[in-house]
């Protein structure tokens, strides 16, 4: 089949352990695009964390960012942007911060920070993203997401609180066990992909998405071909149609090699 669109997950798909891309991805993803192949990144980062690394590889396609929240062209232009209404994102908050948890808050391309310990820190390091400590209360910042770190039990428990209080209101998702994700609740990879696809006038059948955790789920099932990187967690692997290469053996690269080379 002659697929027209691929979009890749960053950490732990795309980019290897170290947070790098190896000269053979790069080079394989140049000859996708100049193949008439689109590419581009489906990623829970932040926008001004996944634009880097769009510039090295020359990308030209609107990025997917925070979990489907926001789609942004290369050059800034805004095609969608998805924030929690205020009320609910004033009370999630409020919430959070009653529950003593480490929390982010991602507004306006900025990362608020609830605490400052070296774990966070590093997190923040890891994404290239400069943290600023969270207010106490909104005010007027428009909320994309917020994020939440602990142990897994508690987290769990903390999710179900916000499913039974929100309902279908927000979107919640946990990856890697420990960290919860709240969000609008069109907020999906799925739906940024697909209104990607829509907008550049290509069918669901010729998408394929690759991912490697929970909150690539959605987007494994919309792809015409839906591929999980072999490092993936066992959800992801049982969404996907087919496997790849670890992320630490090109297995994007690897993947596109075969389907478009």
């Amino acid at each position: 089949m002659g697929y027209k669109l691929i979009a890749a997950d960053l950490d732990r798909t795309l980019l290897r352990s170290d947070g790098t891309i190896s000269d053979f991805t790069r080079d394989t993803i140049r000859r996708c695009m100049e193949a008439g192949v689109g590419f581009t990144f489906a990623t829970g980062r932040m926008y001004c964390s996944a634009l880097p690394f769009a510039q090295r590889l020359q990308l030209q396609l609107p990025l997917i960012t925070y979990q489907g929240a926001l789609l942004k062209g290369i050059d800034g232009r805004v095609m969608h942007a998805l924030h929690l209404p205020q009320d609910i994102a004033d009370e999630l908050e409020k919430i959070l911060r009653k529950s003593g948890m480490h929390y982010n808050i991602y507004a306006d391309e900025k990362m608020y920070f609830s605490t400052f310990g070296q774990q966070f820190l590093d997190y923040a390091r890891h994404i290239g993203v400069e943290p600023l400590a969270a207010p106490h209360g909104l005010g007027a910042l428009a909320v994309t997401q917020f994020g939440v770190f602990d142990e897994p039990e508690p987290i769990q428990a903390l999710q179900q609180q916000i499913t039974a209080q929100f309902g279908d209101a927000v979107h919640t998702v946990i990856t890697s066990g420990r960290f919860l994700e709240i969000c609008h609740p069109l907020a999906q990879k799925s739906y940024g992909l697909q209104q990607l696809a829509q907008h550049l006038g290509i069918a669901r059948q010729d998408v394929v998405a690759i991912g490697d955790n929970n909150n690539d789920l959605d987007m494994l099932q919309y792809a015409g071909l839906g591929v999980a990187v072999e490092n993936a967690v066992p959800a992801a692997k049982a969404a996907a149609d087919r496997l790849t290469a670890s992320n630490d053996d090109d297995g994007v690269a690897k993947l596109i090699a075969e389907l478009v080379l």
